[in-house]
């Protein structure tokens, strides 16, 4: 058996008005709160869904959608195998439906989702939009990214249209090919899932686009430093020497 060591903090940021992000440990949810120390948890009972997720900008009540979707995947039973995590979350879409014919007003309303269902033997990524998760390996140098965004500039890297570099400073950078929504307007539902073994010494970094695209090479760095709670309060810190112009949302596990 295994136990995760996990930290978790999610901050408005210095150009935002409100904190469109939200994050999920277990049954904890956190949304609607811009936190200036991370959170601490320590889990030994499985299967438990770690994730973040992220209001779409641009859509009405991104903060509703992010805290709604992970609600839903907070209530029990927790899934145990990619079939019922791939159910739960078309059901937490199906919520934001019910909830647009009941409060029209909220028509569009959208959230990135991703994270980690961690069970005894394995755990199953999953993914929709772009917020990423990513892992290092027992003698690993460097984090891995576990996901791939659903992104007009994404598209455009895999057809070779765009490099990763010139990507970081694209326009188009931050539309997004995939999420959960409701209403008229929802948005096409693509769900990313893969599935690894689980071993002592792996660390699991789950974050927000606030927190990869300005965080950079310091943020990657940073992750792998000191335990989950230190590299958390750094990696805030290079988001806010950076200008914090997004909402800033991390967890990060340790597989101990």
């Amino acid at each position: 058996m295994y136990s995760l060591d996990i930290a978790a903090i999610t901050n408005t940021g210095l150009y935002r008005r409100r904190n469109e992000d939200s994050l999920l440990v277990g049954r904890d949810v956190l949304a609607c709160v811009s936190l200036t120390e991370p959170k601490a948890w320590r889990v030994d009972s499985y299967p438990v869904i770690l994730a973040v997720a992220d209001g779409i900008g641009g859509s009405v009540a991104g903060d509703i959608a992010s805290r709604e979707v992970l609600i839903c995947l907070a209530r029990p039973p927790c899934p145990d195998r990619e079939e019922t995590l791939h159910d739960l979350i078309h059901a937490a879409q199906t919520h934001l439906d019910h909830l647009v014919e009941t409060r029209p007003d909220l028509d569009g309303l959208g959230t990135t989702l991703a994270g980690v269902l961690a069970l005894h033997d394995r755990i199953i990524i999953f993914s929709c939009g772009d917020s990423r998760v990513y892992m290092s390996m027992p003698g690993d140098e460097a984090l891995q990214c576990m996901t791939k965004d659903h992104s007009v500039v994404q598209d455009m890297i895999e057809t070779g249209r765009l490099t990763e570099k010139e990507a970081r400073s694209h326009p188009l950078g931050h539309i997004i090919t995939s999420c959960l929504s409701g209403g008229r307007r929802r948005s096409l539902l693509d769900i990313r899932m893969s599935t690894h073994p689980i071993q002592k010494g792996t660390r699991l970094v789950l974050c927000t686009d606030g927190v990869w695209d300005y965080g950079g090479e310091l943020f990657l760095k940073a992750a792998l430093r000191g335990d989950p709670t230190s590299a958390t309060q750094e990696i805030l810190s290079i988001c806010y020497d950076a200008g914090a112009p997004d909402n800033i949302t991390l967890i990060i596990a340790d597989v101990e």
